[in-house]
């Protein structure tokens, strides 16, 4: 916030309402202090909209990120110059003056697990994290007392492969509270096909230590979710259930904030003789809230029906077809290109209207190749209402390797580059955090009823004060429209939103 300028107030009267006053106002940040670190694009995208920064650097492979109780941030990192000989550390990284820039290099939180981290959510107290394949399993922690305290380790579910490979182990996480049962939450995984293009015959198999009820059977190209209930002492697993088939390599896992869908990625075919040259398009799908985990696993069609990559052609035609098939823009045969989704986040809702109800999908690209030679790898917006989408960060960035890590918050959309270089091999230490802040104006307007004022806002939290001087309060849970009913004994009040 710029403190040089005072919010813009806006006051109202009534003499019917003589017990009520209100202030509107809005607190604006400051802009851009630096050079963007890339460019932004797209329909009606306008830069000044936002604040880019560098928010941490030298990182070794970041990827996982959830916010924690204060609005720091976590994140999984894989210490070592390969990501995949490495040692996983769970880091918290703070930026106290919000001017988009981490305050340190980031406090360890935890250490020892699994090298190779690729996802990270949290619910309430509970932390999730996995590694991607054999020896990498899915552990569970438990918060400390404060956001700065250590956290400690519940248990750990472990993804048992048969014999021979894996092509598309587990990777992904999702986690949303359990419909219906306080105290539980539904965690999602996904395990992907065991080959390029054929059907996957074999099986993996569930076990645990210290999670007690986490045991199964587990089926190829499919997106499991297990029941856990924390009892603050110890966490159980319930009701292994298959909520989806016929997926290639899933991934990405994402809850709409309002409905409940599930949205998530697939990954498209490698070509049969270039596997640079996709056979088939990536995919974003989406399963109705009421249907997940009710009886019916739906089948997306892996292997034998696909839509073509450039071409656009469906073939089998069964299966559920996708929301989105991924092609080159703007023509599918010579545009730019977007391959390897891997991480997904709703829009922030404070982003500028057209970029607030969407997708945000960041894409790995070529596998190890990083800025111009990594001509697959840009930050795609995908438009839930009208079914397209453009890159937002364009795949030409000459210091970007893998976009894989993303994390919403209400006014902030935070990127992680897996490695800045592109190479998952000998990258350590050049992986970067990106906070995209918006800056856009809120305006709280206000209409008389019956019952009292009716306030409506456009972006930033609702606080209230009993004096224009403050102290200012967030509103507790205040979703735009607000009634403000009167109050014969609340002599005045003063509303403004808060960006």
């Amino acid at each position: 916030m710029n403190s040089s300028a005072p919010p813009r107030m806006a006051f109202l009267a009534d003499t019917t309402f003589t017990s009520l006053l209100a202030a509107l106002a809005v607190v604006v940040g400051t802009g851009r202090a630096a050079a963007a670190p890339f460019t932004i694009q797209g329909p009606e995208v306008q830069e000044t909209d936002f604040r880019i920064s560098v928010f941490a650097t030298n990182l070794s492979y970041p990827l996982g990120m959830a916010r924690l109780s204060d609005g720091s941030l976590l994140v999984a990192v894989s210490q070592g110059q390969s990501f995949w000989s490495s040692t996983g550390e769970l880091i918290r990284l703070t930026d106290t003056n919000q001017d988009g820039i981490a305050d340190a290099p980031g406090t360890v939180l935890y250490s020892g697990l699994s090298g190779g981290q690729s996802s990270l959510r949290r619910w309430g107290q509970l932390i999730f994290v996995t590694g991607q394949g054999v020896g990498r399993p899915i552990s569970i922690l438990r918060a400390g007392p404060t956001p700065a305290a250590a956290l400690t380790l519940v248990g750990k579910i472990n993804i048992n492969y048969p014999s021979g490979g894996w092509e598309h182990p587990h990777s992904a996480l999702g986690v949303r509270p359990t419909p219906g049962q306080p105290g539980s939450c539904d965690l999602l995984f996904q395990l992907g096909s065991d080959q390029n293009f054929a059907k996957t015959t074999r099986t993996a198999t569930m076990s645990s230590t210290g999670i007690p009820g986490a045991a199964g059977t587990l089926a190829g190209e499919s997106i499991y979710m297990l029941t856990l209930t924390d009892n603050l002492t110890n966490v159980v697993a319930s009701n292994l259930t298959r909520i989806a088939k016929g997926l290639r390599n899933s991934a990405g896992f994402a809850f709409h904030p309002q409905t409940g869908d599930l949205y998530f990625e697939d990954n498209g075919i490698d070509g049969l003789t270039n596997p640079d040259e996709p056979l088939s398009a990536d995919e974003l799908n989406w399963i109705r809230a009421a249907e997940i985990g009710n009886g019916t696993v739906p089948d997306f069609g892996f292997p034998t029906n696909y839509t073509e990559y450039r071409s656009g052609a469906v073939v089998g035609g069964g299966g559920v077809q996708p929301l989105i098939a991924f092609q080159p823009l703007p023509d599918p045969y010579t545009g730019s290109e977007s391959e390897g989704p891997n991480d997904i986040a709703f829009a922030p809702a404070r982003f500028p209207n057209g970029l607030n109800t969407g997708i945000f999908i960041g894409f790995h690209g070529r596998f190890n190749l990083g800025g111009i030679a990594n001509e697959e790898n840009p930050l795609v917006y995908v438009d839930l209402a009208a079914t397209n989408y453009f890159q937002f960060i364009g795949n030409d960035e000459p210091n970007i390797g893998h976009l894989d890590g993303i994390l919403a918050t209400d006014d902030s959309l935070f990127v992680a580059d897996l490695t800045a270089t592109g190479d998952t091999g000998a990258g350590g230490n050049t992986g970067v955090i990106y906070q995209i802040k918006s800056q856009v104006r809120g305006i709280l307007s206000f209409h008389r009823t019956d019952n009292g004022l009716e306030l409506s806002w456009s972006s930033g939290l609702l606080q209230q004060a009993d004096s224009l001087s403050g102290p200012w309060n967030n509103v507790p849970s205040a979703a735009s429209p607000y009634m403000i009913p009167i109050d014969p004994n609340h002599a005045q009040a003063f509303y403004r939103t808060k960006n």
